[in-house]
């Protein structure tokens, strides 16, 4: 009988890629540290990440990072990141290639088929379901990593939004990990009056949620936005003002 090489697992019955998940996942919640005490900053993080630097002259931000859920978060969504950029490129260069194709087959038809005319469309019709989209970050309100304070910090104010229909682009704060969120809006007694859900990805660096919300029947006044992940269990508040 021929025997064929094959790597052991690292337990019997458990890959090698189950294994590490799981490692991944323990460092994620194994090791808070909400105060960033300690912390090497973004472009320290960075830095790493891109393999700008020696690993072996840096053991002691390493031994942190493993060591730190907070950070192992951010220099997790660091590299994927990288590596999703990486992807688009390769597939932008493909679809560029596409583009030009269709383009060259439409320039050379184009006076071979007829046109139909489409009646324009009314306006109060192009209105009535069309979104405003707004850009909210959420950065600012990022506790600060370090360790005790030496001065009062400055407060980041409410996020203002119009009585709308809104699309949001919202920018999650550094370390937010890619999944399904929730968000509540919550008047002054804690009553919710708008409940909504987007999935964020990595973009640039920056964890973005796009997510729909009807504030048409809100009333303006000072409120509260309860954000937490689907599948986690800290819910996170952010003031906002509706005018």
């Amino acid at each position: 009988m021929r025997l064929l090489n094959r790597k052991p697992d690292m337990l019997p019955g458990v890959s090698e890629d189950r294994f590490l998940g799981a490692a991944r996942r323990y460092v994620e919640s194994a090791y808070p540290n909400p105060d960033r005490v300690g912390c090497p900053d973004r472009q320290r993080l960075d830095a790493l990440a891109r393999r700008k630097c020696s690993p072996a002259d840096h053991m002691g931000e390493i031994d942190h990072i493993v060591t730190c859920s907070p950070c192992f978060v951010e220099y997790q969504a660091i590299r994927s990141a990288l590596k999703r950029r990486a992807a688009l490129t390769a597939g932008g260069v493909a679809a560029a290639a596409l583009v030009a194709i269709v383009f060259a087959g439409v320039f050379l038809l184009r006076d071979h088929g007829a046109t139909v005319a489409q009646p324009p469309a009314k306006t109060a019709e192009i209105a009535k379901g069309v979104r405003q989209r707004r850009i909210v970050d959420l950065r600012p309100y990022e506790r600060q990593r370090g360790g005790a304070d030496t001065e009062p910090r400055r407060q980041p104010g409410p996020v203002f939004l119009d009585r709308a229909l809104l699309e949001l682009t919202i920018q999650l704060p550094i370390g937010s990990e890619e999944g399904r969120y929730r968000f509540t809006l919550t008047d002054a007694a804690g009553v919710p009056k708008v409940e909504t859900f987007g999935d964020a990805i990595i973009r640039n660096y920056i964890t973005t949620v796009e997510a729909p919300f009807d504030l048409r029947a809100v009333s303006p006044g000072r409120y509260t936005l309860m954000v937490r992940r689907v599948d986690g269990i800290a819910e996170v508040p952010y003031p906002v003002e509706i005018r």
